[in-house]
């Protein structure tokens, strides 16, 4: 027997509907979405796995984006490196094509290699004198230390005969009647013979048309390297200078000059040359009139001159202040020619090339002299010094700061060879640069190289506007950063413009590219003729390109100091990379199939489940409207 709905039936029955109602949406969104839920409380207690397992892949996706940048960055770096290598290696290339000529024979000679003893009168050879191989031999009536006995001479041709038969290397010599013929640059300085009457000199040696296409062409080549390694290493991505080191917001190289004439007024490769040495071609340091006060030029003969400060020690700076605790003992070793402290990087401040002075009573005859720096231990604690710059006695002690008979200082100035711009001086004779040769022990003066003609004697009052400027040609920043590319593994990034490798190729490219590779002076006036400069020049920048190619272990003190060891932190850093992101798309993709497994369902069997839902609300629907349609009138 039926009975009539209570109204607990009625709420029963609603509830089973809305339950029915829910299975269907439930199931509508799976079939549509493929996900077993809209939110994580529908997947109980698999909710804190899905966030742990997404948290995860997030993480890996993160690195994998951030990866992608180092990676262009990584690319980007290898490719300039590769252009820099090939460029390099054409330039030696070149180099090697031009040291096969006779470079012996690629500066003028003003003696034509002969002359002709045309005058018979004897006499008026007496007391004239020719320079051969740098030694001043005087014609004699008598045979003697540096004299030519012509006392038996009768002619033009017995005089040419003795001159061979007396000096040194005279059987190289040749003569023929009254000419002596000599290899080039023998007669070498002042020689009054040849101004006697009838006294000439053959036709001055010039380079042949092969030799100066060759030279010129090497310079031009030379000059193009250097352009395209300003422009290698100048290089941008993603808004960073990526050779700047830890100043990657500024273009790390700063280069001038726009073309080789620009280049060879600036390095005139005579008063003015290329920096030689590391020290002097990145030396960067100002000083302006307030550490000067008034400076005094002064000329002192050829092209050298002074500056003189007038304030004590101006182009002095101090490094080491020593004692117990920066130094520790010291000991001078006149054998090694070496300064040995005892405290772990002492000296860890000054590099090869550096010009140290040394003050104090505490270094005895060490003291009040100045020095050049051959190398630095990587410990900072033993500086090595340059055989030029000896030092004076053995001499071990305990400095101390606060007693004058114990004190000892540490101080730099200008590296020689650094090439000084005078900025600001309003007096157009004075030179716009000039280069260190020395530094006096008080630090006071500096000794210079410097265009004669521009450098007057004068003294010039301290003002704000002038300068004394040593740029370098690297103004980026030298700090190595990490790059986080997985949970447990970095890249260190240290590869800067400034390094060895690159440093060695601007001095090679910059020896070649300057002015006067040929030596053009007048040795007949009395002018130095540096008679192997463009051989010298040629073999340096040879030795230096193949350093900063590959040295062999030889500099490994040096901060990246061959394209080998770049190339190879290069490949090494890209090899780990690519291992981190196959790992993370390994990771991304299990993580992935763990999250789907888990999140999403079959959506043909929730589709399914969906109609039969359908068809039991609407069952639900229909028995829910049959038992409201009875009443108690129908039921009697």
């Amino acid at each position: 027997m039926v009975r009539v709905p209570t109204y607990n039936t009625y709420i029963n029955q609603i509830n089973q509907a809305l339950n029915i109602k829910s299975q269907l949406d439930l199931y509508s969104y799976q079939a549509t979405s493929g996900l077993k839920s809209q939110n994580y409380s529908g997947y109980g207690m698999q909710a804190h796995t899905i966030v742990s397992l997404e948290a995860m892949l997030g993480v890996t996706q993160s690195f994998m984006d951030s990866n992608d940048v180092v990676q262009v960055e990584l690319n980007t770096m290898s490719t300039a490196m590769d252009s820099i290598q090939e460029s390099l290696q054409d330039f030696k290339t070149a180099l090697t094509e031009a040291s096969g000529m006779d470079l012996e024979r690629t500066s003028p000679d003003e003696t034509g290699g002969k002359i002709i003893f045309g005058n018979d009168n004897i006499g008026d050879y007496i007391g004239q004198t020719i320079t051969i191989n740098g030694e001043t031999w005087t014609f004699s009536n008598t045979a003697g230390d540096h004299l030519i006995d012509i006392s038996a001479a009768t002619n033009g041709e017995e005089i040419a005969i003795a001159v061979k038969n007396t000096v040194p290397g005279g059987s190289e010599f040749t003569v023929d009647g009254e000419t002596l013929s000599f290899p080039l640059y023998t007669v070498d300085g002042p020689s009054t013979v040849l101004d006697v009457a009838g006294v000439e000199t053959g036709e001055p040696h010039s380079m042949s048309e092969d030799q100066y296409n060759t030279l010129k062409s090497l310079q031009n080549q030379a000059f193009s390297t250097l352009k395209m390694l300003v422009d290698a290493l100048n290089t941008n991505v993603n808004g960073k200078y990526i050779f700047g080191g830890g100043d990657s917001n500024n273009a790390p190289i700063n280069f001038p000059f726009a073309n080789l004439e620009e280049f060879q007024a600036y390095y005139d490769g005579i008063n003015i040359t290329y920096p030689e040495t590391a020290a002097a071609n990145q030396s960067d340091r100002v000083l302006t009139a307030e550490d000067t006060g008034d400076i005094t030029l002064a000329s002192t003969g050829g092209n050298t001159g002074t500056i003189t400060a007038a304030n004590d020690g101006a182009f002095l700076q101090s490094v080491v202040d020593a004692n117990d605790k920066t130094t520790g003992t010291l000991t001078f070793s006149a054998d090694k020619n070496t300064i040995n402290a005892t405290e772990y990087g002492a000296f860890k401040t000054l590099s090869a090339g550096d010009t140290l002075v040394i003050n104090g009573d505490g270094a005895g005859n060490n003291g009040g002299k100045v020095y050049v720096i051959k190398e630095v231990s990587a410990d900072g604690k033993t500086i090595t010094l340059d055989d030029s710059t000896p030092i004076a006695e053995n001499l071990t002690l305990t400095p101390d700061s606060t007693d004058p008979d114990k004190s000892v200082n540490f101080s730099t100035s200008f590296p020689i060879g650094t090439v000084i711009n005078m900025e600001g001086f309003n007096d157009k004779n004075i030179s716009p640069q000039v280069q260190v040769t020395g530094v006096s022990a008080d630090g006071k003066t500096l000794e210079v190289k410097v265009d004669p003609s521009r450098f007057p004697d004068t003294t010039i009052a301290a003002n704000k506007v002038w300068s004394l400027e040593a740029n370098s040609y690297y103004v980026g920043g030298s700090l190595s950063s990490e790059k986080v590319i997985s949970d447990n593994q970095s890249l260190t990034f240290d590869i800067n413009g400034g390094d060895s490798a690159f440093e060695k190729m601007f001095r090679a490219l910059g020896m070649i590219a300057q002015g006067n590779i040929v030596d053009t002076g007048n040795m007949l006036e009395g002018e130095t003729v540096d008679i192997d400069r463009t051989l010298n020049r040629i073999e340096e920048a040879m030795d230096l390109v193949q350093s900063a190619l590959y040295s062999s272990g030889v500099d490994s003190q040096e901060h990246n100091a061959d394209v080998y060891t770049v190339l190879a932190k290069l490949n090494s850093n890209t090899v780990v990379l690519n291992s981190v992101q196959e790992n993370h798309q390994v990771v991304e993709t299990n993580l992935e199939n763990s999250i789907y497994s888990i999140k999403n369902v079959d959506q043909t069997e929730a589709a399914v489940k969906a109609l039969m839902a359908a068809n039991n609300l609407n069952a639900s629907y229909a028995c829910m409207q049959q038992v409201l349609n009875i009443s108690l009138l129908n039921y009697l």
